[in-house]
């Protein structure tokens, strides 16, 4: 199927439903909602019924229904592309030019395959149409038919004879009489099955009419018959010849009809003689002069279509040629601002570039500076790290003194333990002093010396006891010296460990520090060198826009010269588009000389 017909057909039934049904139709089937078919294309069969069948489920309807629809909207639609086709006084003159409008459809766009259309009148108002089409089409072809018949604003009656798969016949009666078939019934008797001579008709005629009339007179006026027979036979010859003659008539009468440019066949002429040839003949003349007629009006149509394109056409690209001058205009004016600020941009690069330049050259002294900064402060961070390694020593040591300080304390709880046992000897000496004493006392004089020892001992003992005393007062206070030291060196040990513990912390972030310091460093470092380098190479642009300041001079005085040819081009579309409406004119004027042959 022949792209225009199925962009039509889709066209319809967007104007009939609407756009959503039918893009998802489309889609279905693989193509584009946005797909536009151009005239000469082949679409597959396949496609664009499956597109009606997925477009009549969604609307809950029959596919046969549908084509109808789509048939009765199309005539409405060909109606306005195609005017000159349905130039007829009625429709079945429209139906019977069908068959040459789609072989004209053939010769335009080739490739296409219209279907056969027959017309054959079997009564004044009656006829046989047969359509052949190889895709079956008979609900698409009776929704134009309908269609066409509500154009003519007629009536008519369907009656279906027969239906194949390629091959619909049916009856068509219409309101008004549209074939007249006229018969000479003496003509066609005259010729007896094989005369066609009007002169033989005539003379046998007159033969029979001279003898019907004279005899009678013959035998009654026998005496004036000799004067009387030449009349009849006059009067003979002239009727026959006029009755025989009757046809020519009608023949004049659409001779004049084809002076007055209507070309309409309106029926058949039976004589069986030369004056039915004639009025076969006139009727294929008329067919022949219908059928060009028919493709000159389709032809006028395309023209006056394709003058109304090239109108449109002409008309924006007068619009278009206007913008264009206006914006040529707008680019020379521009050109010349651009030349002019290009120079300032020029001035001001230049003043840049020498700012820029200062700035490198201080941005190069920072990171020498900055170099130094860093190496001292890496310095510095060595010296830290040195600190805090010697201090981690001084609290090793520490901590030794604070263990030999507990040990100490725990020699002096051992001296306390020593004396406490001093004591408690002394104390018991003393007990056995008094009790030898005592039995010494007993003994009297043998025990005099033995009294003294033990008061010796006695004395001994309380001095012993007195001296462990002053020891253990002395000790004691000792001891609680070394747990004072011992708690202030424990308290310095643990102050010192937490200091250690911040100075290791503040070590660490000094080496991080240190880190961000080298990478912001080299960062700076880098900044600078490409600075340095985008210096350089804004030097270079500096020399391009000196280029470019002369280009955009040279562009000012192009912009100008192009201007004037635009000037010039839209003077010639304007001649153009004068052109066009006058092929327009001519068209139309073609076309209603056209209109006043009847076809």
């Amino acid at each position: 199927m022949k792209g225009t017909v199925v962009s039509t057909w889709l066209k319809t039934c967007r104007k009939l439903y609407n756009d959503d049904i039918v893009d998802k139709a489309m889609e279905s089937v693989g193509l584009s909602k946005d797909k536009a078919f151009s005239p000469l294309e082949d679409v597959d069969d396949i496609t664009i019924n499956n597109i009606v069948t997925n477009i009549s489920r969604s609307k809950n309807m029959k596919v046969t229904d549908l084509w109808r629809e789509i048939g009765k909207d199309n005539i409405v639609t060909f109606t306005s592309d195609y005017p000159a086709f349905f130039k007829h006084d009625s429709l079945y003159h429209f139906l019977k030019s069908m068959n040459d409008v789609h072989k004209i459809v053939v010769k335009r766009i080739p490739g296409s395959k219209p279907p056969a259309l027959d017309v054959e009148p079997i009564s004044k108002n009656e006829i046989i149409f047969t359509y052949k089409s190889k895709r079956g089409m008979f609900d698409y072809f009776l929704g134009l038919l309908e269609g066409a018949a509500k154009y003519y604003n007629e009536k008519i009656d369907i009656k279906e004879i027969s239906k194949s798969s390629d091959e619909l016949k049916i009856q068509i009666k219409f309101e008004k009489e549209i074939y007249s078939k006229k018969v000479f019934i003496l003509n066609k008797v005259l010729s007896f099955g094989l005369i066609k001579s009007i002169n033989v008709k005539v003379a046998i005629l007159s033969i029979i009419l001279f003898a019907m009339i004279n005899t009678p007179i013959h035998l009654i006026y026998r005496d004036i018959s000799m004067v009387i027979s030449p009349i009849v036979a006059f009067l003979s010859t002239f009727l026959a010849s006029k009755v025989v003659n009757r046809p020519i008539d009608l023949i004049m009468s659409e001779i004049n009809k084809v002076k007055n440019h209507e070309y309409v066949e309106n029926g058949k002429l039976i004589t069986n003689d030369i004056y039915e040839q004639m009025y076969d003949i006139l009727n294929e003349y008329k067919d022949i002069i219908r059928k060009d007629f028919v493709g000159f009006k389709g032809l006028t149509d395309e023209m006056n279509t394709f003058s109304n394109v090239l109108n449109q056409i002409s008309n924006k690209m007068n619009y278009t040629s206007e913008e264009i001058s206006n914006v040529v205009e707008q680019v020379a004016s521009a050109a010349m601002n651009q030349a002019q600020e290009t120079e300032s941009a020029v001035y001001l690069l230049n003043q840049n570039i020498y700012s820029i330049k200062e700035v490198a050259r201080l941005e190069q002294e920072n990171k020498e500076d900055l170099e130094k900064s860093v190496q001292r402060i890496e310095g510095s961070y060595e010296n830290m790290k040195i600190t805090a390694d010697k201090l981690n020593d001084i609290l090793s040591s520490f901590e030794e003194v604070r263990e030999n300080s507990i040990q100490l304390q725990q020699k002096g709880k051992n001296i306390t333990d020593i004396v406490s046992l001093v004591s408690s000897i002394a104390y018991q000496t003393n007990l056995l002093a008094l009790n030898a004493s005592i039995e010494a006392a007993r003994a009297g004089e043998m025990g005099r010396g033995f009294a003294v020892v033990a008061e010796e001992v006695r004395k001994l003992a309380e001095q012993s006891q007195r001296a462990v005393e002053d020891i253990n007062g002395n000790l004691t206070q000792f001891i609680g010296d070394i747990d004072d030291l011992v708690k202030s060196v424990g308290t310095q040990f643990e102050v010192l460990d937490e200091e250690n513990d911040k100075i290791k912390s503040a070590v660490f972030e000094s080496s991080l520090a240190n880190e961000t310091i080298k990478q912001v460093a080299q960062k700076m470092i880098s900044t600078s060198e490409k600075l340095q380098t985008e210096t350089d190479s804004i030097a270079s642009v500096y020399e391009n826009i000196e280029s470019l300041a002369a280009i955009a001079q040279q562009n000012s005085a192009s912009s100008q010269e192009v201007s004037s040819s635009v000037t010039t081009y839209a003077e010639e579309i304007k001649k153009l588009t004068r052109s066009v409406s006058e092929f327009k004119k001519l068209t139309e004027d073609f076309a209603k000389d056209i209109d006043i042959y009847k076809i």
